[in-house]
């Protein structure tokens, strides 16, 4: 390894927390002519920039709605979980009116119409209850588990908000090379027939341009449609109309990430991976069921004072109350011992275990899912980082061997064929580098996912290296920091 490689190796590219591993570079040497300019005009429309587009998308997503709102409603359980502890007041109040008639054989019948009334008010208090002492404990589980999954709903539409306005700016990107190569070749064909006319060239020339301009004009077309889509999907995100006009700032530079650098990023993930700390939340939310449970083996307390008001007012009555009002005070404590239910708790105490067992595997798993993902976006990161030298360098070969065929055909020394494959290959590469340069910031949006620093911050961060794309900068198919200052 040359020593510029191992001095750019050990550069920090400083993905920590809520920054982005970008550094500006000089400028490249000036590589394209005027042959390649492509004038492309634009109707003026409101530019929307990334973090604004975000933004949008956090107000506005239904998803993020609904996510907040079973968390609003998971608050309650707590609450609900809590009043077992407080004493419950119950008051009921009755009144009736009673008819009756009897028939004698003697004597004449006996009418009895009179009304009874009453009220009866119970306090009443739980003193102790374990299996509602761990309940309550449950419920702050899920309510956790609702708030991460909340939290991770609201990075995600980040994720996906964000990955897809590069989605659209690397379709564009493509669009605009793919156009240039249209164009080109367009000149090209109205070019060579009228050469044939005239009889400068043979006419099987004419077929190879004209071949090479439908291919062309077909993977044009298909790019169009893509990035229609892509502007639907990003549309239905946000939930408003938006036009992604802010691009990457020129001449910015995309670093490896070091050996150090993926260590530390690592310990972040396994301390804020929503993903894993959900599954941590669910075994000991299983460990709280399994508790609760255990629970309905162990005696119950309550105590409950009761209070009653009775006014009868039977005329015919010859036994206690007679006729009068009673009042009676009733003071209780209930002890409730579990025997035997036919094995139903023990069953649910068994199962649970097993549920726990199962939690614990579902962790171990989602720990490995983790690792190997973040490990994938390591590697493609730093895989992208090493191919964008690479394929600048291309662009520039290919540029020089297409300007050289081109003269050379110019002098009968080259074939029409020659130039065409020349020309497909500089376009092929400049669209290589521009998918390289928007999948290494795609993918670093996703390891900032995986890692749970995916934040508005953070998309600021990214925002502040990126400029509204004007005309001069859309004039040319190669990519903006290729060129000369």
């Amino acid at each position: 390894m040359s020593s510029v490689s191992r001095t750019k190796m050990m550069k920090s590219s400083k993905l920590l927390r809520n920054t982005w591993p970008f550094r500006k570079s000089a400028n490249l040497r000036h590589v394209i002519s005027s042959v390649l300019l492509l004038g492309i005009s634009t109707s003026p429309v409101h530019a929307d920039n990334l973090l604004e587009v975000v933004d949008a998308a956090l107000q506005n997503n239904l998803a993020l709605n609904s996510a907040e709102t079973g968390l609003r409603a998971a608050e309650y359980d707590v609450d609900i979980n809590r009043a077992k502890f407080l004493p419950s007041l119950n008051a009921s109040a009755s009144t009736n009116w009673n008819d009756g008639k009897t028939h004698q054989h003697q004597a004449p019948s006996l009418d009895n119409g009179y009304n009874n009334h009453g009220v009866n008010i119970t306090l009443s208090q739980t003193l102790f209850n374990l299996a509602d002492i761990y309940s309550h404990s449950s419920a702050k589980v899920d309510l956790d588990i609702e708030k991460l999954r909340t939290e991770q709903t609201r990075q995600s539409i980040i994720r996906d908000t964000a990955t897809t306005y590069f989605e659209y700016l690397k379709a564009r990107a493509q669009i605009r090379a793919t156009q240039a190569e249209f164009e080109s070749s367009q000149t090209r064909l109205r070019l060579i027939t009228r050469n044939v006319e005239l009889g400068n060239v043979a006419g099987t020339e004419r077929y190879e341009v004209l071949a090479q301009k439908e291919r062309t004009a077909n993977t044009l077309r298909s790019l169009k449609k893509d990035q229609r889509i892509v502007l639907t999907k990003l549309e239905t995100l946000v939930l408003q109309p938006v036009s992604p006009d802010f691009d990457l700032q020129s001449a910015v530079d995309f670093e490896p990430i070091g050996n150090q650098q993926q260590r530390q990023l690592n310990q972040v993930m396994y301390e804020s991976d929503y993903q894993l700390l959900i599954a941590q939340r669910q075994v000991t939310q299983s460990r709280q069921a399994l508790k609760e449970t255990g629970a309905d083996f162990v005696p119950s307390l309550k105590g409950s004072i009761g209070y009653t008001y009775d006014n009868t007012n039977d005329a015919t009555a010859n036994v206690f109350p007679d006729k009068g009002v009673t009042e009676e005070a009733k003071y209780a404590l209930t002890l409730d011992v579990p025997i035997l239910n036919g094995g139903r708790d023990y069953y649910r105490y068994e199962q649970n275990k097993v549920n726990i067992e199962k939690a614990e595997i579902d962790l171990e798993d989602r720990k490995q899912q983790s690792q190997q993902s973040f490990d994938e976006f390591i590697y493609n990161i730093n895989d992208f980082s090493a191919s964008l030298d690479s394929l600048a360098e291309i662009i520039k070969a290919n540029y020089a061997s297409y300007i050289g065929i081109q003269k050379a055909h110019k002098l009968g020394t080259r074939t029409i064929t020659d130039l065409l494959s020349a020309e497909s290959k500089l376009f092929s590469s400049i669209r290589d580098y521009e998918n390289a340069r928007y999948d290494y910031i795609i993918t670093t949006l996703q390891l900032n996912d995986r890692i749970g620093n995916l934040t508005p911050v953070t998309i600021g961060k990214i925002a502040e290296q990126m400029s509204p794309m004007n005309d001069s900068k859309a004039d040319s198919p190669i990519p903006f920091h290729l060129l000369a200052q």
